[in-house]
């Protein structure tokens, strides 16, 4: 999806997390996210059509991995 719709993207390896799960009585959850990096043009991120591709892309990948959540930053200056 990322290189049909933006032109490319990269997956770094798998990271090591924790999140705490508060609906489950604060337990510690670890896991191995995977980061997926994507450079954009403005014209390409503003595009409606790019953006409901990519919620779809998102909301599918949450659902077929069993996540809780799936992050997404947009237009981050670090």
């Amino acid at each position: 999806m990322f290189g049909k719709v933006f032109g490319g993207a990269t997956a770094y390896p798998k990271a090591k997390g924790v999140w705490r799960d508060d609906e489950r009585g604060g337990v510690l959850v670890f896991d191995e996210p995977v980061v997926i990096h994507c450079y954009v043009t403005a014209d390409a991120v503003n595009d409606g059509t790019n953006i409901e591709m990519l919620g779809r892309f998102c909301r599918r990948m949450g659902r077929e991995t069993h996540q809780g959540e799936i992050g997404l930053i947009i237009d981050s200056d670090t």
